[in-house]
């Protein structure tokens, strides 16, 4: 049976989901079957914890995967201060990018589909650029930016900051 996917904007009523897909992105290293980082585990850290908090402001924005009527994924953005950073931060103009896909929906193109689109909407509000910070060993996910065109532009520890141009004739390529 083919599985329906709608991709959708997100809401504030996704904001639990949208804390899932944080914990899933921050335990992209946990063994195969291994539940995600408790997430009153990652809202003590302040900089996952901004991710989140109050999600549903202005500037807040993003995509959400539904397969099947279920949330499967998501896609946001938010806008960081100098003295909330959030990681990847550039500047206070730069929205920075949250990104997750449930365990049982990956590798089935559902993560590009959902990039795209987040980026199209920041494009279409007339957003410059959006910003995230990936592992260096996260290999998939560097590729998937890599080739929705953001490119590397600093290191922080372990973690590549990317960025990605939406003026200008750059685009998202969803392949």
């Amino acid at each position: 049976m083919d599985e329906r996917r709608l991709l959708r904007r997100a809401s504030e009523a996704d904001a639990a989901f949208i804390a899932e897909m944080l914990a899933e992105a921050a335990s992209w290293e946990r063994p195969p079957g291994e539940p995600p980082y408790p997430l009153t585990d990652l809202l003590a850290v302040p900089q996952l914890a901004d991710y989140l908090e109050g999600w549903g402001r202005t500037g807040d924005d993003g995509v959400v995967a539904d397969v099947d009527g279920e949330p499967a994924g998501a896609c946001w953005y938010r806008r960081f201060t100098a003295e909330r950073p959030g990681y990847g931060f550039l500047s206070e103009e730069i929205p920075g990018l949250g990104f997750g896909v449930a365990p049982a929906h990956r590798r089935r193109g559902l993560g590009s589909a959902l990039l795209a689109a987040a980026v199209d909407l920041a494009r279409e509000q007339g957003i410059g650029a959006l910003s995230l910070s990936v592992s260096e060993r996260n290999a998939i996910a560097r590729r998937l930016y890599e080739r929705a065109g953001f490119v590397g532009v600093g290191r922080e520890d372990d973690s590549l900051t990317m960025r990605l141009d939406l003026s200008g004739d750059q685009g998202a390529d969803p392949a």
